[in-house]
């Protein structure tokens, strides 16, 4: 018996961009310029930044790479430079929310057993402080020899859908169920009532963003 699943195509896209820092505290003592760090964000990339003294005091930040992907506002950190104190507060732009899709081929040979479509690996993953947490169903191909349940994790409404034979839908399954709120959880299972060979194709839409 044997079943896998295989991530076609995975895609995370923006959020917001840094655009400035605003000063809330100049620091004191600082004879060379301080590095700039801003937190990263999730399935993004890390904005960078340089500071600007006016004599002893960070005066301000020049960016030197917006960085994208960033939910809410990184956190902004001084170091170096001799002095001490210094602190600041990133501004974001940007309208686009972020948004992302998985492309999953679950496949059974010989008799294959039950598989599930695990979100740890992918792109904009929940990490505890960011990211999504739960996919939506928004089209599924199949082609069976025995019956096939897809539901989603978590608590309440889980079921999604069963298959059986070939065939495809292309309408959007909203997730309902309430989910643990940590997408290393799976987030997708694909059970057969009993061991079957096939595939189930995917589309699946990241959700719940935080």
């Amino acid at each position: 018996m044997g079943a896998n699943v295989k991530i076609l195509n995975d895609t995370y896209n923006l959020g917001k961009i840094v655009s400035s820092v605003t000063i809330t505290n100049a620091g004191t003592g600082y004879t060379s310029v301080p590095t700039v760090a801003f937190s990263a964000p999730v399935g993004g990339t890390t904005a960078t930044g340089t500071a600007v003294l006016s004599g002893e005091t960070v005066a301000s930040v020049t960016i030197d790479n917006e960085g994208e992907g960033y939910v809410s506002a990184p956190t902004v950190t001084f170091s170096g430079g001799g002095g001490s104190a210094a602190a600041g507060t990133a501004v974001l732009s940007g309208t686009d929310a972020p948004n992302g899709s998985t492309n999953a081929l679950v496949s059974f040979y010989n008799g294959g057993v039950g598989m599930t479509v695990d979100a740890s690996t992918l792109r904009g993953m929940y990490n505890g402080t960011g990211g999504f947490k739960k996919f939506t169903i928004s089209a599924i191909e199949w082609s069976v020899d025995s019956p096939v349940n897809i539901s989603f994790t978590g608590t309440g409404t889980t079921d999604a859908i069963n298959v059986s034979g070939t065939g495809s839908f292309n309408y959007t399954i909203p997730n309902g169920a309430t989910q643990p709120g940590d997408a290393t959880d799976p987030d997708i299972v694909v059970t057969p009532v009993s061991g079957i060979d096939g595939f189930v194709f995917l589309k699946l839409t990241k959700e719940d963003f935080t």
